[in-house]
């Protein structure tokens, strides 16, 4: 079996590598793996040659001078295009790093009668452990204080009682979005002694009451949580789902964060609420526009603290989403139905 690995200084090819080996040792007799390292910075917009990719890294036509008759294709950010699955005759399997194969041509793939595996939850606990820290982080003064520190300033006013944040415990928070990472922040949070709420229509009340978290309606959240917390996908509906009306809901003296996806926060209306301080403090990972432009308002004001989309990676979310690629091909080598596979029921 020939895989060919396009990884990346987060994916590393070593780190792929090595999670094959391990899983594939006693069922493949001639592996032969070949790796390439891979530009990471993420383009968003149609591949000059497959308009259906629209989010990847670095230039397809490039990428489809090195395949050469692999039987798998394992990337990260990179794209596999059409021409590049119609191209290699002995493609048998496509691996994603990620929570959804949005640079590979599923179609294409699928119509080879070839798999599409991705990754969905690998980040999940390190996009929840990182919430909380953001949580901690603005409610506290952590990123303030230390920056001040390196400047050669002691700010010893942030002991004032003013300028001093909350405990966490006896604290409400409000989570937007019950999947995987609102369920690990949840439970992260009640370690801290906090009261879990949430709002997701689409996750039924039980599920949330095994958890001790209790469901409401997103006004209802807006109204009674001291931090809120937002964990859903951008789409249509989400979009600007937190605007001026949203707000103006919030108690003053609440936070509101975002680690899940630039857009669904109205970036104006939030400006105007922390720069008021109708809001107390925000915590941001990610933005409409990304990188964030060095002239954006928000890096203006001393109640927010922002850093550049980065909740998602942790040395183990690498491992992590290696073996899960790893332990699907093997599954799909001895017969078995992959776990997480893109395209599996229309192959069937």
């Amino acid at each position: 079996m020939r895989i060919f690995v396009v990884g990346d200084y987060f994916m590393l090819p070593s780190v792929f590598e090595r999670h094959l080996r391990e899983t594939l040792s006693g069922v493949v007799k001639d592996l032969e793996i070949r790796s390439i390292e891979w530009p990471f910075e993420i383009r968003k917009e149609p591949t000059p040659v497959d308009p259906e990719i629209t989010e990847y890294a670095g230039s397809p036509e490039d990428l489809e001078r090195l395949v050469m008759d692999d039987d798998v294709i394992l990337v990260h950010l990179a794209p596999v295009t059409r021409g590049m699955i119609e191209e290699d005759e002995n493609l048998k399997i496509v691996g994603c790093a990620r929570g959804g194969p949005v640079n590979v041509n599923v179609s294409a793939a699928t119509n080879k009668g070839i798999p599409v595996l991705f990754t969905p939850g690998r980040n999940a606990e390190a996009v929840a452990e990182y919430t909380i820290g953001l949580i901690i982080a603005e409610s506290r003064n952590i990123v303030r204080a230390g920056a001040a520190l390196k400047e050669g300033v002691w700010r010893a006013d942030y002991y004032r009682y003013d300028l001093s944040g909350p405990e966490l415990s006896g604290k409400t928070l409000g989570i937007i979005g019950y999947g995987a990472v609102g369920l690990m922040v949840g439970e992260l949070a009640k370690g801290f002694g906090m009261k879990v709420i949430a709002y997701d229509p689409y996750v039924p009340e039980e599920k949330m009451r095994q958890h001790n978290v209790e469901k409401v309606e997103l006004a209802e959240l807006l109204r009674s949580s001291d931090i809120i917390t937002i964990h859903v996908r951008l789409t249509p509906e989400t979009r600007n789902l937190i605007g001026e009306k949203e707000l103006s809901m919030m108690k003053p003296e609440a936070y509101l964060i975002n680690t899940s996806r630039g857009g669904i926060i109205d970036e104006t209306a939030l400006y105007n609420a922390l720069k008021s301080k109708r809001l107390r403090g925000a915590a941001l990972d990610v933005f409409e526009e990304e990188p964030l432009p060095r002239e954006s308002p928000l890096l203006t004001l001393d109640n927010v603290t922002v850093t550049p989309h980065i909740a998602g990676a942790s040395m183990s979310v690498a491992h992590r989403a290696a073996q899960m690629l790893s332990d699907d091909i093997k599954r799909i080598i001895t017969g078995e139905a992959p776990k997480f596979c893109k395209n599996w029921n229309k192959l069937r």
